[in-house]
C-alpha cells in the first residue's frame, strides 16, 4: 500500500511533464495576424452557396462582405467553374447583430470549404507571402484554372493547394494563414450556423 502512495504522485508528474514537453513543440496553425470575425445564419439563405462548398468534398468558396444601400451584403464565390458570385442581403434582425462585427482577415476576404480529406477549413484570401515581402495587404488569391483546388497569387506567382494550405507551386514560404471554423446547428434549434473566427 505503502509503494502504491509512492508511486502514484510520481506517475503523475511524469504525465504532466510528458503533456508539457509534447506541447512544447506543437505549432498552432490558426493565423491571429489579422482580425477574423465572420457568423452567417444559413436558416435565413436556404441553398445558399456558403453551406454548399461546406457539404461537398473539394469544394471552396471566396467570401467577402460589403455594406451598400443600407444594408450587409455577403458574396459568395465559389470553385464551381460558373464564376458567378452569389449576392446574399443581410435583412433577417436576427443575424444583423452578428454583420456589424464582421472582419474577414487581411482584406475583406476568406476562403471557407470542406477537404477532401481533412474536414472544414477557412483560410484567408490574400498571400501570406506577398503581404511579408512587400507589405499591404492587397494580393488577393483567385482560383487556379487548371485545378480549383488550389488558388494561385498573381503577384508572386504560387500556388496553394487548398486541402493543407500549403504551396504546391512556385517559391518556398508560409503557408495560407488559416482561422477556425465551426458549422453546427443554431441554438435556437433553426438551421445551421456558420461561424469563421480566429
Amino acid at each position: 500500500m505503502a509503494t502504491k502512495a509512492v508511486l502514484f504522485p510520481i506517475w503523475c508528474i511524469c504525465l504532466c511533464a510528458c503533456g508539457l514537453l509534447s506541447s512544447c513543440g506543437a505549432e498552432d496553425t490558426i493565423s491571429r495576424k489579422f482580425a477574423c470575425q465572420f457568423t452567417f445564419m444559413t436558416q435565413n439563405h436556404a441553398g445558399n452557396t456558403l453551406e454548399v462548398a461546406l457539404n461537398g468534398f473539394g469544394t471552396y468558396t471566396f467570401v467577402s462582405a460589403a455594406y451598400k444601400n443600407g444594408l450587409w451584403h455577403i458574396y459568395s464565390s465559389p470553385n464551381d467553374g460558373t464564376n458567378k458570385t452569389e449576392d446574399i442581403s443581410i435583412t433577417a434582425a436576427n443575424e444583423k447583430q452578428y454583420t456589424n462585427s464582421t472582419n474577414l482577415g487581411a482584406n475583406n476576404g476568406i476562403i471557407i470549404g470542406h477537404t477532401n480529406f481533412n474536414g472544414m477549413v477557412a483560410y484567408d484570401r490574400q498571400c501570406p507571402n506577398c503581404i511579408e515581402q512587400y507589405g499591404g495587404t492587397n494580393y488577393p488569391l483567385d482560383w487556379d484554372s487548371a485545378n480549383r483546388q488550389k488558388v494561385t497569387c498573381k503577384k508572386c506567382h504560387r500556388t496553394y493547394e487548398l486541402e493543407y494550405g500549403s504551396i504546391s507551386e512556385g517559391e518556398k514560404g508560409s503557408r495560407l494563414m488559416q482561422y477556425l471554423i465551426t458549422y453546427s446547428a443554431n441554438t435556437t434549434g433553426t438551421g445551421m450556423v456558420i461561424w469563421v473566427h480566429n
